[in-house]
């Protein structure tokens, strides 16, 4: 059985479901180097891996899987991957997607 999964660490505590919204995928990645601060102008020595996705836009991976814009870390996106199951519900392989904009809808309790 295959199913995908969200990973995010900004709320541990709510089990972010997925429902269809939309998976960027990943057209370029920068491992490992160092990046700018673009709202304060400051060059970190901070290692970082950057992710670039289809519509040009740069997601920065902030460790324990927190990954925000480049430069809006408002804009919180989340890891997909798909996963498959064996029959006693063991993980037999997990394949990257992309990633997903996380978006905040109190009402059906989605941080």
């Amino acid at each position: 059985m295959k199913k995908i999964v969200i990973h995010t660490g900004f709320h541990p505590e709510v089990k972010r479901e997925y429902n269809g919204e939309h998976i960027w995928t990943v057209v370029k990645r920068r491992g490992e180097t160092a990046f700018n601060d673009y709202q304060t102008g400051i060059t970190s020595d901070v290692k970082s891996r950057m992710y670039k996705v289809e519509n040009n836009t740069w997601i920065k991976d902030m460790g324990d899987d927190k990954y925000v814009t480049d430069w809006n870390a408002e804009e919180r996106w989340g890891r997909v991957e798909e996963i498959e199951l064996d029959e006693a519900g063991n993980q037999v392989s997990a394949k990257d997607l992309g990633f997903m904009i996380l978006r905040v809808d109190r009402a059906n309790g989605i941080l």
